[in-house]
């Protein structure tokens, strides 16, 4: 468990302003910016906790079975129907890709479709089941040294689960032509729905979840990397579903 003592104020990745104790929730700390509201943990787990706690939590995936997997192709299907305008004919990526049910779906109208997931047994589940596409069992940074190039991102509910955001962005600086659309689906913390209470968000789950962003701060982090708001769907839920454009 990390030690929650008190420690000095840390600095914001995304504005660089000082950030204050918030609240703590499984025995993390959890701090807010001053400025741009940015909440994350610190300090966050070791990438060894991490990885324990997946190899202990995420099971019941393999070659053969994958946890819904009938549900999981039809709601890919209809919602596959949202990005053909920035999919079509075009090499795509999708970033946590699970066991492959959405980049498959994607993949009817795309060029080209490739998937990434640190799960190994997702991953074998998608080779398995989705042989058109390219499968790699690795995290996003190793994937970016790969130098390969897509026209299109898709990322649903990573980036919430990662140690840090500027690994995100510079991932997405690496893998994106000119032009690239990404779309990001994430935990919004300055949604209308979200508890002001945020102990009692149940996204608020570390070390499951380790940073939440508001549409500002979410914004400005990606325009720090050459990627400009695009669309934005309206939710009920608290959660961002938005794309960016790759303007530099």
């Amino acid at each position: 468990m990390p030690d929650v003592s008190v420690r000095p104020a840390v600095t914001c990745p995304v504005c660089h302003a000082v950030c204050h104790p918030q609240l703590e929730k499984n025995g993390y700390r959890i701090v807010r910016c001053s400025n741009c509201a940015f909440l994350f943990v610190d300090p966050m787990p070791t990438e060894a906790v991490i990885a324990a706690y997946y190899a202990t939590t995420y099971r019941g995936a393999c070659a053969d079975f994958y946890p819904k997997d009938r549900s999981r192709r039809w709601r890919a299907f209809w919602r596959s129907l949202w990005f053909i305008p920035y999919v079509y004919h075009r090499d795509i990526v999708d970033l946590g890709c699970g066991g492959g049910h959405m980049l498959s779906a994607l993949c009817r109208f795309a060029r080209s479709g490739t998937g990434v997931d640190l799960s190994e047994n997702s991953i074998a589940f998608a080779r398995r089941s989705f042989p058109e596409q390219r499968f790699f069992a690795e995290d996003i940074e190793a994937f970016a040294k790969r130098e390969l190039r897509f026209d299109f991102v898709f990322s649903s509910e990573l980036l919430e689960h990662l140690r840090s955001p500027v690994m995100f962005m510079e991932t997405l600086r690496a893998i994106t032509r000119p032009n690239a659309v990404v779309y990001l689906s994430a935990p919004d913390a300055g949604h209308r729905a979200t508890p002001q209470n945020l102990a009692a968000w149940p996204d608020i789950c570390p070390p499951e979840h380790l940073q939440w962003f508001n549409e500002t701060n979410l914004t400005m982090l990606f325009k720090q990397y050459g990627f400009i708001p695009l669309r934005r769907h309206k939710t009920t839920q608290p959660a961002h579903s938005v794309f960016f454009r790759r303007v530099g």
